[in-house]
């Protein structure tokens, strides 16, 4: 007689939208995002990013480790009708390894140093929100942090093997913020991604998702990004 062992963990899937609200008032679409709670304790963040000019489109996906530790991310971009090429990024130990599909298909192959805590940066505005998770949300003080990314233009409408940025958070504490779907339990950051640009970042729930992004100051000042639909179901044992 067998006897069956126990049962796969199951998970979580999150799936919503965010829109842009420009400083005269306009409000578009923005982007789409998709989180799973896997069943080893990790997280994977899936987003499809439309700019409101309809010149940009980016497929992203990231994934991090049980500690929320960025480990793994993909990339591909359009821009202006042209397609920029793909990117493949993994973190082994202490090394990124990069492997870069350019738009004519050659592929290029860099490795970089990887510090502890350090983000994966390839633009989703849902992913600004899961760069704080390499700061202590407890510590009231401005914290340091470093971001791989793969485009240093403030819209990622370029993409390539990219360069650190070292930056600043500073955690607010917690807040209640008013959103479209009603009040929402936050953790809030000022983030500051190089000097004259604050963003203002808060993130909710136990996935950790962008409830809403402001630009306080510097390009595009007074713009948000808002969490404005949401849905959330279980994932079943997967065997």
């Amino acid at each position: 007689m067998s006897v069956a062992g126990p049962a796969a963990p199951s998970g979580k899937l999150f799936s919503g939208r965010i829109e842009i609200v420009e400083p005269d008032g306009r409000v578009s679409p923005y982007e789409r995002f998709a989180i799973t709670l896997n069943p080893d304790g990790g997280r994977t963040l899936r987003t499809v990013t439309r700019s409101p000019a309809g010149d940009l489109l980016r497929d992203v996906n990231l994934m991090t480790d049980a500690d929320w530790r960025d480990v793994e991310a993909f990339g591909r971009l359009f821009f202006k009708g042209r397609a920029h090429g793909s990117i493949l990024r993994r973190v082994v130990g202490d090394r990124l390894r990069s492997w870069l599909w350019k738009g004519d298909g050659e592929m290029d192959y860099a490795e970089f140093d990887a510090p502890p805590r350090m983000a994966l940066g390839l633009h989703p505005v849902s992913g600004d929100a899961w760069k704080m998770n390499a700061v202590d949300p407890d510590l009231d003080a401005d914290q340091p942090l470093v971001v791989h990314t793969v485009s240093d233009s403030w819209n990622g409408a370029s993409l390539g093997h990219g360069l650190k940025i070292a930056c600043t958070v500073r955690p607010m504490g917690r807040e209640i913020l008013a959103s479209p779907l009603g009040p929402l339990d936050c953790e809030r950051f000022l983030w500051r991604p190089r000097p004259g640009k604050d963003l203002h970042v808060w993130r909710t729930g136990e996935a950790r998702m962008l409830a809403q992004m402001t630009v306080g100051t510097g390009e595009r000042a007074g713009t948000v990004y808002r969490l404005c639909a949401l849905d959330e179901e279980a994932i079943g044992p997967c065997c």
